[in-house]
């Protein structure tokens, strides 16, 4: 947000961007229940997973889990569907730590495995855009998973991604993994009061303590064009917030919010 659409509304920054104070972040209570399931997870040395519509605070909630787990002198290994590539979930992991790939997964899983329960700290390994990650990078968890699986977890699983990977996890091929997630922690999008009192807590984050900015009426708009979740929220505030500044208003109204969306060709 421009310095000059934030002194017109008297705002510090921009309520509704990336880099919105830490204070404006709105943790209702379904991204409680999330957090508290999979610290329990992780103080259990589990496996879990969590499952939310893109948008709706997954990377949030990991990135916070991951700071917490690192401030207690554990290790954090990060992987999404990118990072993974053509080179294989077990020979990434691997690598990271410092050892070449066995001649085949079981050997590297085994491996893998015996190194990580040989190191005192805690591994927690993220799994990020897990709905998208082919069937053999699926196989390569259940296979670390089932590595010595009587004795002490060498080591702390986190799923992430799109409904869809219920119904990976679903498939005959995965049965095996999915009996062995702990916990699958949901996050969905918010109600229409989760969206209000979003809303007002990233502006008065920002400064507008004193006047509200959006009237009810523009809310119930906000919440209808974004389906309540908090990354479309952000986006068509902002450009709500231009359009209002453009017709010289500080207190945006539906219209206001409608026209930002008709902006983008949406309606």
């Amino acid at each position: 947000m421009s310095d000059s659409l934030c002194r017109h509304f008297h705002l510090s920054d921009n309520p509704f961007g990336r880099n919105a104070p830490q204070a404006a972040v709105h943790q209702h209570a379904g991204f409680v229940e999330a957090r508290q399931r999979l610290r329990f997870t992780i103080e259990l040395e589990g496996l879990g997973a969590l499952i939310g519509e893109p948008g709706c605070g997954k990377s949030l909630l990991l990135g916070a889990l991951a700071t917490e787990h690192q401030q207690r002198g554990g290790l954090v290994h990060y992987f999404a569907h990118a990072t993974v590539g053509p080179f294989g979930f077990l020979n990434v992991l691997a690598r990271m730590l410092g050892q070449a790939p066995r001649r085949s997964r079981a050997e590297t899983a085994q491996c893998v495995s015996e190194l990580l329960l040989k190191d005192e700290r805690k591994h927690l390994l993220l799994l990020d855009e897990a709905h998208l990650v082919p069937d053999d990078t699926l196989a390569d968890v259940r296979l670390l998973t089932i590595a010595d699986f009587d004795r002490k977890s060498p080591f702390i699983l986190l799923l992430a991604g799109h409904p869809h990977l219920d119904d990976r996890l679903a498939e005959p091929t995965h049965h095996a993994l999915d009996q062995r997630i702990t916990t699958i922690a949901r996050l969905a999008p918010l109600s229409l009061d989760e969206t209000r009192a979003y809303v007002k807590l990233r502006l008065s984050a920002c400064g507008a303590r004193k006047q509200p900015l959006f009237d009810d009426d523009a809310i119930a708009a906000l919440f209808d064009a974004s389906g309540g979740v908090p990354r479309r929220i952000n986006r068509i505030a902002t450009a709500a917030l231009i359009v209002a500044a453009s017709r010289n208003k500080q207190l945006l109204g539906a219209q206001d919010v409608l026209d930002a969306r008709l902006d983008r060709g949406r309606a």
